[in-house]
């Protein structure tokens, strides 16, 4: 099962945030996940990044409920580019430990120099852009994939569910 989630985040693992007019561009890398830059003023990611971190307790008491039907806890980080940009990346394997979030940088950070591949880190809670864990095979959370999800084609969402085998909440 961990795969699934590993296909998942690979799919929508980063998420670089900027001030240039190249909203809602994806740019494929060769054997990494595609990027998609969206504006700082994109009002739907903003959205579903607040719903995110107001909701943060949800995922708190999952991690901590020791529950053996949720499995691939993971966390979304904006790592700070420039005076206003960022880069929101997936961070996974999270541990919670004395009320910090811990985890491993699964991809390599396009425009980010704070972190590097490999990384374990600290999350702090105000960093956090995005949570998710899978409940069986019901991914809880990620918000902003959720956005994603409905920006891309049937197909695409169709191929994406048929190779994680997973259902996303509505």
């Amino acid at each position: 099962m961990k795969y699934k989630i590993i296909l998942l985040i690979l799919f929508f693992s980063l998420l670089p945030s900027c001030n240039e007019s190249k909203s809602d561009k994806i740019v494929k890398r060769k054997d990494q996940p595609d990027i998609h830059i969206l504006k700082n003023e994109d009002s739907e990611m903003n959205i579903a990044i607040d719903a995110a971190r107001k909701t943060i307790v949800e995922f708190e008491k999952a991690i901590t409920s020791k529950n053996p039907d949720y499995y691939n806890f993971a966390l979304k980080k904006r790592f700070k580019i420039g005076e206003s940009g960022g880069e929101h990346i997936w961070i996974s394997n999270i541990k919670f430990q004395n009320n910090k979030y811990y985890g491993v940088v699964d991809n390599l950070p396009s425009s980010t120099t704070e972190v590097k591949i490999g990384d374990t880190i600290e999350i702090l809670t105000k960093d956090i852009t995005d949570w998710l864990y899978v409940d069986k095979n019901t991914v809880k959370g990620a918000y902003t994939t959720r956005v994603l999800r409905k920006r891309i084609t049937e197909e695409e969402r169709k191929k994406m569910d048929t190779e994680s085998g997973l259902i996303f909440e509505e």
